[in-house]
């Protein structure tokens, strides 16, 4: 995979092997660890960011953004509000109104580096909103 526009400033970033880590056990989930610095872009609830977040048993090394204003994220998802305050207690960054393809014009975030980029569910290119039923069935 070729990394390049925005997200080059996050690619190949080395672990983060900071001192809390030495103590504690490296917790895995799939190809995520908790020594990982992650981006997690376009979230729609967070739900996956508070999985990997609960897996870890700490969300200090995410970062969980969506494109939604958080207003937008509350009228959309029931779980938004809840998943949220949960990331945040444990520490995650959660940001909105975040486009993926800007990246690099968002202050601090072009001087963070990443191990991981997650974009799960990026818009297929379709009519409609994703949460509507019939696009969320529509399989081409």
């Amino acid at each position: 995979m070729t990394t390049s526009g925005p997200l080059l400033l996050f690619a190949n970033a080395k672990l983060k092997r900071q001192s809390r880590h030495s103590s504690v056990r490296v917790k895995w989930l799939s190809h995520y660890s908790s020594a990982q610095q992650i981006l997690l872009v376009g979230e729609g609830d967070f739900s996956f960011s508070l999985a990997l977040a609960n897996a870890f048993g700490s969300a200090d090394n995410l970062v969980a953004t969506s494109l939604d204003s958080y207003d937008d994220l509350l009228r959309k998802y029931s779980k938004a509000k809840s998943n949220l305050k949960s990331l945040r207690k444990m520490g995650a960054t959660a940001l909105h109104g975040v486009d993926a393809t800007t990246m690099k014009s968002h202050g601090d975030r072009t001087t963070r580096r990443f191990d991981r980029i997650v974009f799960d569910f990026p818009h297929a290119g379709f009519r409609g909103q994703e949460f509507e039923k019939p696009m969320i069935q529509y399989a081409p």
